[in-house]
């Protein structure tokens, strides 16, 4: 009859079924194996990425590690070999020897006066050369940016001499103002800035011209507040590097009372010879109390401000 299946008809959508149900369970065998294959070789890579890390971590927090415990240790126990790294007797007095040997307080001051002012200078100024370079039509202002970035593989003892020159004439030496000037602009910060505030949306822009706002206004109340995770990010590369900086210190501060942590710290482990080393690594400890409290402030901000200032270039 027509339309009744027979034998050969049902082993024929059989042979059917198979062959196209084959495909996807292959497929998905495939798929098990790959996995089941590929997962031994994904823990490996991951176990020796992690090793990698906690190396490189040894290597950098080692000499940090060490000059903590040892800041607590007694001379005797800095002496023994094969040396320990905790201490056996927790002492105080590296730390009140060390304190009690310079003007630390008036060190601290004048150094948290000089970064915070410096940082503050740099971050405005190069935030405004970034902007300009970023959104403001200014004729061969490609041609400039290059050769601001090209500052950048210029190294800074090339013209030390000049600038020392320079400031001596106009009788600067001796005081904060060379230092300052002297950091007040950098071809890291305004290339930062700049890939910064071309990643924003350019209706804030246009729409802030509608309303008639200045230029500074649009910089001031639109690109700086969004641009706070770059801002938070180079906070830190420049407190950091003007609190730790120590050559333009040196070559034009010769008055005691005008002297950075830096300074403080080369002339307690350069003069005070006799001291040992506890006291020399209690002051260390204590002069990099504040770059650290400082990161822990704005870390959150750190790397979200690095990704985000590569996302257009």
């Amino acid at each position: 009859m027509p339309g009744r299946l027979n034998k050969p008809h049902l082993r024929m959508l059989f042979n059917l079924h198979c062959l196209l149900s084959k495909g996807p369970i292959m497929a998905h065998a495939q798929t098990f194996r790959r996995h089941r294959s590929a997962k031994p070789k994904q823990t490996f890579y991951f176990i020796l990425w992690l090793t990698t890390c906690l190396l490189v971590s040894v290597i950098f927090l080692g000499p940090v590690l060490w000059m903590f415990f040892t800041a607590f240790k007694p001379l005797n126990e800095i002496r023994n070999w094969p040396p320990q790294i905790f201490p056996d007797n927790w002492t105080m007095d590296n730390f009140n020897l060390a304190w009690t040997a310079m003007p630390w307080p008036r060190m601290f001051f004048n150094s948290i006066f000089l970064s915070t002012t410096i940082t503050v200078l740099h971050l405005f100024i190069s935030s405004l050369a970034a902007y300009a370079f970023a959104w403001l039509r200014v004729p061969y202002k490609h041609v400039f940016f290059m050769l601001i970035l090209a500052t950048m593989i210029v190294p800074e003892q090339v013209d030390l001499i000049p600038r020392f020159l320079m400031m001596s004439s106009w009788g600067l030496v001796n005081s904060y103002v060379p230092v300052i000037l002297l950091a007040l602009v950098s071809g890291f910060t305004i290339f930062l800035y700049r890939q910064f505030f071309q990643s924003l949306p350019p209706e804030y822009f246009d729409a802030a011209r509608v309303d008639g706002a200045s230029v500074f206004r649009i910089y001031w109340s639109i690109a700086m507040p969004l641009a706070w995770p770059a801002t938070a990010t180079l906070f830190i590369f420049t407190f950091l590097g003007h609190w730790n900086a120590f050559l333009y210190p040196l070559l034009y501060l010769q008055d005691p009372d005008l002297f950075t942590v830096q300074l403080g710290l080369a002339f307690f482990s350069y003069t005070q010879a006799g001291i040992p080393i506890g006291p020399m690594m209690a002051a260390s400890v204590f002069v990099a109390l504040p770059p650290i409290i400082v990161y822990i402030m704005f870390q959150r901000y750190f790397m979200s401000g690095v990704v985000m200032t590569g996302v257009k270039g």
